[in-house]
This record gives C-alpha cells, structure tokens and sequence, in this order.
C-alpha cells in the first residue's frame, strides 16, 4: 500500500513539474539571457538528455558538479541559452521560486497571485503557488515581490522552514520549540540575527538543508548562489514530510528552547528531580548574600574523546586547543546574569558562596577563541566588571564529571533541580 501512494505521489508530481517547465520555457522566449530556459522535456521525461556535464560548459570541477548534475536529473534546473549554468551566479526571488516549486511535494494550491509588480511576470504562476502551499508569506512583501530582486539567504531559509512546517505538524512543534533557543551560530552574540528569524533558521539548520560556512555563520542577509540552492533544495526534497523528532540537531536545539539547556541529549545524565527550566531566569543569592545570580543557558559539550561531539562543539571549543580540564569530561557553558552586593567582588569568595557547584561563576576555557565568537567573560581582575547593585551577564565554563555521580542545582523560590547517571 504504502508504494501505491508513493507512487501515485510521484505521478502527481512529475505531471505538475512538466506544467511548470512548459511555463518556463514559455517565459524564456520573453527575457533576456540569463532566464531559466529548460531544454526539451521530452529528452527529459525519456532519460535520454544529455548529462548535466556535457550540457553545462562551466561545472567541470566545480565543488557542485555532481548536486548541479542530480538536480538536472531531477529536472528542478536548468541552464541558460548560451550553454552555462553560472554555478556561482545569484538567484533572483522570481528564479528561487520557479525551482522551489518544482522540488516540492506538497499538494498543489491554485495559488492567487497577492503582488501588483508579478502581473505577467514569468514567475507569476510559481510564486503563487507557493503563496497558496504557505511557503511565501504575503505580508512579508508589503512593497511588492519584486521577482528580479537578488534572493537573500534568509528568505531562502523561510520559505522552505514554511514548507516543512506545512508538510508536517512534528514541524510546527519544532518551530515553536526553537523559538528561544540558541543558534549554533556566533551571529547569536553581534546581533546580525533578529529574535523572530530564530526558529526558521533552526528547523533548517537542525535538519541539516543548510549546514552553514566553515566559520559556523549562517550570513541570513547575504545573497545566495545557483549552486548552492540546488543543493539546498536537493537536501530539502529529503527533509519535507519526515518526522521531526529524527534529527539530533534539532532535538538538541528543541530541548535548549524548551529548557535552557541540551544536557540530556548529550549526555547520559537524567533528571531525578524537577528540569533546568524550572530555574531559568530566576533569582539564586549565593550564600552571606554575597550576590544573586540568574541562569540563562547551561551548555553541554561531549568532550569525553579526542574530538568534541554536540551540536555547539564548534559554537563553544578550539579543537585545536582543548584544555587539560576539559578531556574525558562534559565541558558546560552557561549564560548567567550576576548581581554582586559587594564594594568589592572577589571570585574565591563567591565561588565559597555558591552551593550550585555544577555552574561556577568562573572564566571561560579558551577566552580568546570565544571572544571572537562574540562571547564575554569575566577579565582578569573581577571587580572592574562586577560592580556593586549592577547586574552583569556573561558566560562562564566548567566540566561535569563522565562517571556516576550526580548534582543539585537550586533557586530562592525553592525550586530544586537534581541530575544523576
């Protein structure tokens, strides 16, 4: 039963992507080089076209050469009239969704074209039907759509976060999930990310469509390129009406946006007593009222062997330089707020006063490689940053030991938190 359905599934779709390429093949008569223009699709529909390589004179060895290939094969590309594809070429908003339409399997809407500047525009017919699947959001173009307008990466990511969220409701669970968690980006910390774009760029990133660069950055305001949407797309067509629940990443993100922390998705600690979002931004006074401290976030990396495992291990770890302290243990990293009721604050007298021990207020490992990825510290000399009555946030690092044991954390309101394995 299950192959009937794909299998008509797959009849529904090729018969509506044979539509769209006649539409495109249509429009390209109407522009300028440097439209889609499809080949014949009868080659295509008989497995008798050329391969991608042979008809697209500028991917030879290209770091996209065989996704640029695969998605020919699929028919969700194609290349210009004077032979190339221009791999590193932008895409406008009008290209994306022509291609976007074609890779996705949703039903198709008869969708109402909500744009006076898309009247007759080669586009028209595919981004409405994205407007009626959902994918592209109507109200997020209040000037018009204007097609030929380079794609930014973070519209990109939108609209198929809006595609996996109508393909699915473990999706929509997700993206509620992720809407206050932490973004394995350094972008989190220079304020290049806005709140609300969070959980979009959380359901792609956690089920792997985009991986970000090798600095770990998203860049959601850079334009994108041919080569890297086709792989994009290629991975979404993967992702689109799976479950949710069987990507790590996400799962990881989830728990940090539901409870502060990832500490049971990494490690083989559990929750004896209460979770850690029972005491997230809320007040613990250190002992001989010394301070108040609020906790935020509570990190965990496995740096248990030679190479550090987690979603944040590239977020929080030098793996050039992983410290004595860290190795064959949990390293954590948490975001708290201290507000120190001292003239003068001394760190060994306020970590005397802390009875939280799993989280000290302390330095952070490798303080120069997290500073470049924008997380702050406590300096040297304590007291120039932790002044009297003035609630200061920054990070601090610590290890939680791999072998059984447990810990206790605690708020003022008498809330409880214990962890054991």
């Amino acid at each position: 039963m299950k192959k009937q359905i794909e299998g008509h599934e797959k009849k529904k779709r090729n018969g509506w992507i044979v539509g769209l390429l006649t539409t495109a093949v249509l429009a390209a008569t109407l522009l300028p080089v440097g439209t889609v223009h499809r080949t014949s699709t009868a080659n295509a529909a008989s497995g008798t076209s050329d391969t991608a390589l042979s008809k697209f004179k500028d991917i030879k060895d290209h770091w996209a050469q065989a996704t640029i290939a695969k998605a020919y094969e699929k028919n969700l590309i194609s290349g210009y009239q004077d032979g190339t594809f221009r791999p590193n070429g932008k895409i406008t908003r009008g290209e994306y969704a022509t291609i976007l339409a074609r890779a996705t399997g949703l039903e198709k809407v008869e969708g109402h074209n909500p744009f006076a500047d898309l009247k007759g525009h080669w586009s028209e017919a595919a981004v409405s039907q994205l407007v009626g699947q959902g994918f592209i959001n109507a109200g997020d173009y209040t000037k018009g759509f204007n097609p030929n307008a380079e794609l930014t990466r973070y519209e990109m990511m939108k609209w198929i976060a809006n595609g996996l969220i109508k393909s699915g409701s473990s999706f929509q669970d997700a993206f509620n999930d992720t809407k206050n968690t932490l973004l394995p980006t350094p972008e989190v910390n220079r304020g290049t990310i806005r709140s609300e774009q969070i959980p979009y760029l959380a359901l792609v990133r956690g089920t792997g469509i985009v991986g970000g660069f090798q600095d770990g950055t998203l860049k959601p305001a850079d334009s994108t390129t041919r080569a890297e949407v086709s792989a994009i797309l290629l991975r979404y067509m993967d992702v689109e009406g799976t479950d949710a629940g069987k990507y790590s990443d996400l799962n990881e993100m989830r728990e940090v946006g539901t409870t502060g922390t990832n500490l049971t998705t990494v490690t083989n600690y559990k929750y004896i007593k209460g979770n850690f979002g029972d005491i997230v931004n809320t007040d613990y006074t250190l002992k001989n009222n010394v301070g108040v401290v609020r906790y935020h976030r509570f990190i965990v990396v496995d740096t248990r062997g030679t190479k550090p495992l987690g979603l944040y291990a590239s977020l929080f770890i030098d793996p050039k330089n992983l410290t004595r302290a860290q190795g064959g243990r949990f390293s954590t990293y948490a975001e708290i707020t201290f507000n120190s009721k001292f003239d003068k604050s001394n760190l060994l007298t306020i970590a005397r006063a802390n009875d939280n021990i799993a989280i000290p207020i302390q330095r952070l490992f490798n303080v120069s490689y997290l500073k470049e990825k924008g997380f702050s510290t406590l300096p040297d000399d304590s007291n120039a940053m932790l002044k009297q009555g003035v609630p200061t946030k920054f990070w601090s690092s610590h290890t939680l030991d791999p072998v059984k044991g447990g810990y206790m954390l605690k708020n003022d309101a008498g809330k409880e938190v214990q962890i054991y394995q």
